[in-house]
């Protein structure tokens, strides 16, 4: 927060707004948070039009996240509601799972908001994520697993940066780009593009690590946990960390992206499925499934543009 400086008071604006919305508009605090924490994105994002001081990146990152946090928890409260006005249906009862148990009251949603892990980098995690681990029990982290997670982020990181030192992104803005062949600029394209992922998965295999040192988002493996989204199965929490072998944990729940798999995907779906994985997951749950039947891919790609646009995740990981 101290990188943010006085520009952190918009995200706690967000996080006091949504907590209104849950007390004003009980019934529809999902939607309204949605178009709550949107709209100020926007004018977040077009503070220098209003006459103020344009955010720094790091604002813009913490800004970013804290909008898929409070529509993820405004939406699970309204569902919490929803859920016990009516008996839920069997097919409805996956969903169910990892939901919340009660609605939380302010200390918990800033407290949610303003978790250090994942704060500027991601990944994105419910509110009943950070519940289980501030009730634990947590598993003892286990450095070799830890190591594992960031064992090709030195050679990803050199990768990208020789790319962009070869090829710097600058380069586009010279006066002579435009009379080259399109060909060059073409292929200028792909090596400036390779540059910014390995920026990424550095930055987002060392947010994992850190979430694995503190032991954050771990399950029992027969929970089957799923990146974003949690548990998917019923799976009571162990009395003790030792109660679960160490192998037995999964950390699914806070995977990020599968380096690996982004680059041999030949298909954009497929590149979806590997690449920010638990903002996908958001974008697929409350997005695309929980609105109105109507243009659900055009609501999907309308907020992820939205969200993305002038993306301040990126400007921060591109300054690692």
């Amino acid at each position: 927060l101290v990188t943010c400086g006085p520009h952190a008071l918009h995200s706690l604006l967000t996080a006091l707004g949504t907590w209104g919305l849950l007390r004003a508009l009980p019934r529809r605090c999902g939607g309204a948070t949605l178009v709550w924490t949107f709209g100020y994105l926007l004018f977040f994002r077009t503070a220098g039009v209003w006459g103020l001081p344009q955010p720094p990146p790091y604002a813009n990152a913490l800004q970013l996240l804290l909008t898929l946090k409070m529509v993820s928890l405004a939406s699970d409260v309204q569902e919490l509601r929803e859920a016990g006005q009516k008996e839920a249906a069997p097919e409805e009862t996956e969903e169910l799972i990892g939901c919340l148990q009660h609605c939380p009251g302010l200390a918990e949603i800033l407290c949610y908001s303003y978790c250090y892990l994942g704060l500027l980098t991601g990944p994105f995690y419910r509110f009943s994520t950070h519940r289980d681990w501030v009730r634990g029990p947590a598993p003892a982290p286990r450095w070799r697993r830890v190591l594992a997670r960031v064992r090709w982020a030195p050679a990803l990181g050199a990768l990208g940066e020789a790319a962009g030192r070869l090829f710097p992104l600058a380069g586009v803005r010279d006066p002579g780009f435009g009379a080259r062949p399109l060909a060059f600029r073409l292929f200028y394209m792909a090596p400036v593009f390779f540059a910014f992922r390995m920026r990424f998965y550095v930055g987002w295999l060392c947010a994992e690590a850190a979430c694995l040192a503190a032991a954050f988002g771990a399950y029992p493996a027969r929970a089957r946990p799923r990146p974003g989204r949690g548990p998917t199965r019923p799976c009571p929490r162990p009395r003790s960390g030792e109660e679960v072998p160490a192998e037995q944990w999964d950390y699914e729940t806070i995977r990020t992206v599968d380096p690996a798999g982004t680059e041999r995907c030949r298909r954009f779906r497929e590149g979806l499925r590997t690449w920010n994985m638990t903002v996908q997951w958001w974008l697929a749950h409350y997005v695309h499934r929980h609105g109105p039947r109507r243009h659900p891919a055009l609501r999907y790609w309308g907020a992820g543009g939205h969200w993305e646009a002038l993306g301040g995740t990126g400007r921060a990981l591109g300054g690692l």
